[in-house]
């Protein structure tokens, strides 16, 4: 009986959260308690499958504002998980060839580690980001993906001493 309580006010938590996010503006939404049951990607491009999908994710919370004429959704649900502290990262790289194309790298991030405590909780995992607006987009799931901007330049792989003293060496060309 307590754990049911328990279970209980946890959801209801996690509910109020997840509404109190959709309040105002908004770049990204994520949270435990989605009632979308199976591990789903979605592209919203327009307001009324936006509303639609939000109607089935979260029916008694109000659907937080968008502009479509700005901006599309991606979206992942995980489906149902078994621990409570489960994330979804997202990564989103505009497609280099593509104007029109986004690429979306997610993956599942399960926290606490493994040698500290978790409620088995049964859980439906969701991530939701704010995108320019696009025609086209790829998900893909667990991959290695680095952000440019943040490693460091590429190192020289060879020594370029030799050929500058040999440049340097010869006699300037003067001309046929």
């Amino acid at each position: 009986m307590q754990i049911a309580k328990l279970c209980a006010i946890v959801s209801f938590l996690f509910t109020v959260a997840a509404s109190a996010q959709t309040a105002g503006s908004w770049s990204a939404l994520e949270g435990q308690q989605s009632r979308i049951l199976e591990h789903r990607t979605v592209a919203v491009t327009n307001q009324a499958a936006w509303e639609e999908m939000w109607k089935e994710h979260a029916p008694s919370a109000s659907v937080p504002e968008m502009n479509f004429d700005e901006g599309s959704v991606v979206a992942v649900f995980l489906g149902t998980t078994k621990a409570a502290g489960v994330k979804i990262k997202i990564a989103v790289q505009d497609d280099t060839i593509n104007p029109d194309r986004i690429h979306v790298f997610y993956h599942e991030e399960v926290r606490p580690a493994s040698n500290s405590f978790a409620a088995q909780v049964i859980c439906h995992p969701f991530s939701m980001v704010k995108v320019r607006k696009i025609k086209e987009v790829s998900f893909e799931v667990n991959a290695r993906v680095s952000i440019p901007e943040k490693l460091p330049p590429p190192k020289s792989v060879r020594d370029d001493s030799k050929v500058r003293k040999l440049l340097e060496a010869r006699l300037p060309f003067t001309g046929c």
